[in-house]
């Protein structure tokens, strides 16, 4: 008589056997060792990202192309005829409008131009929920960094008016940094590529990428490395300027006289504090006073901060130039928020700077760019609570500031 011998169920390491174990637990169980998250969770970080995205452009209003002004009126003007002769540097970044024009041809290039514009900033959030994984953030950190993101005030600006190509360059940007800290350099060139031709900005990425790469503060054979990396985005913007024709300002130093000089000069100098201020506070908010207390977690990436503040050089959109420093703030702040003693308090602050937008559309009826009122009062109010709530002392130890949970 032959005896059955039950050993019970399956361990489940045996599941990486391709007869035991099925292709998607395989793919799954890699996914989760190399990305740090979930197929599940990764595809809920979608979908919030979607659906936030989806929520502000049923509420928010969009203006007509025949009433924008300043920026757009250029890019508008090179999805319309690529070939044309536009004013540079804006008729450098050509990759929105050019694929505007492609995709809408000449009839529709303006709806191919709106979508894009909304899709890339739905696109940005996974990149953002991935870099906050990368440094062991929580799947809720992750989520509330997109949500909070995608309802900020300068964010909400771009849904207003989707004519300008900074979406573009944000998506770009999120993504190289996502390759870059995951260490997927064999994409990194061709993202770079990318990010070249949707704003020039590509240039000042070589401090970041190095800061990141280094082992030591002067390291060779690394800076050889980013040269190599950053090499073939240098020479595909430059190539793609030869046959341009163009007006303004068509060398750097050209543009940093400009930027300087005029646009500057003009506006910082005549009223520096609110500038600096409104350059801050108009941006992101709260979420900067987050992100000092989530400091330590993103370590080397704050170099981000060379390139995106370098952009004050160039022009008197500080708000908006601010707004590229997403990637280290957001990251860095949630997880902060997520781990912090007081964290009731800041999510409830957190949901007050995400419907600060809402001041706006009240009382103006839309956001403006270079005055985004009264949201931005909104915001620096709760800038100030915030900073009570997070270095406060706690009761019973007085002058000890609460700092974040270990």
């Amino acid at each position: 008589m032959t005896a059955i011998i039950d050993d019970g169920p399956t361990p489940a390491s045996d599941l990486s056997d391709p007869i035991q174990g099925g292709r998607w637990q395989r793919w799954s169980r890699l996914f989760e060792q190399y990305i740090g998250c979930t197929v599940k969770e990764f595809a809920i970080a979608c979908a919030v990202s979607l659906g936030v995205t989806l929520v502000w452009v049923i509420i928010m209003p969009v203006v007509a192309p025949s009433q924008v002004g300043g920026d757009p009126v250029t890019y508008i003007a090179m999805a319309a005829d690529p070939k044309g002769v536009h004013w540079s540097p804006l008729a450098f970044r050509v990759l929105e409008p050019w694929l505007a024009h492609e995709l809408g041809g000449q009839f529709h290039y303006l709806e191919a131009f709106r979508y894009m514009s909304w899709a890339a900033q739905a696109l940005i959030g996974p990149a953002v929920y991935l870099i906050t994984r990368k440094f062991k953030g929580t799947h809720g950190a992750g989520i509330l960094g997109i949500a909070g993101l995608m309802s900020l005030p300068m964010w909400l600006f771009l849904i207003y008016c989707p004519y300008l190509v900074d979406s573009f360059a944000m998506l770009t940007m999120a993504w190289t940094l996502v390759a870059l800290i995951y260490g997927w350099l064999w994409v990194l060139p061709v993202l770079l590529v990318f990010m070249g031709l949707a704003r020039e900005t590509v240039i000042g990425f070589a401090v970041p990428i190095y800061m990141w790469m280094r082992s030591r503060w002067i390291d060779l054979p690394r800076a050889i490395q980013v040269a190599c990396l950053i090499g073939p985005a240098v020479i595909v913007v430059w190539a793609i300027r030869q046959p341009m024709e163009t007006t303004g300002y068509n060398t750097m130093l050209g543009l940093m006289y400009a930027g300087l000089w005029v646009y500057v000069r003009r506006d910082f100098g005549g009223d520096p504090v609110f500038y600096l201020t409104y350059g801050v506070v108009a941006s992101m908010g709260i979420w900067w006073l987050l992100a000092i207390v989530g400091r330590r977690h993103v370590g080397r990436l704050w170099w981000l901060l060379v390139p995106v503040f370098a952009q004050w050089l160039f022009g008197s959109d500080w708000g908006r130039y601010a707004l590229y420093a997403f990637p280290v703030v957001i990251p860095a702040a949630v997880i902060a928020v997520w781990s912090h003693p007081r964290r009731t308090l800041l999510l409830i602050l957190i949901g007050l700077q995400s419907v600060a937008i809402s001041a706006d559309l009240i009382l103006r009826g839309r956001p403006a760019i270079y005055d985004m009122m009264p949201s931005t009062w909104v915001s620096l109010g709760l800038m100030v609570l915030t900073a009570l709530v997070i270095w406060l002392p706690r009761t019973g130890a007085p002058g000890k500031p609460l700092e974040t949970a270990r």
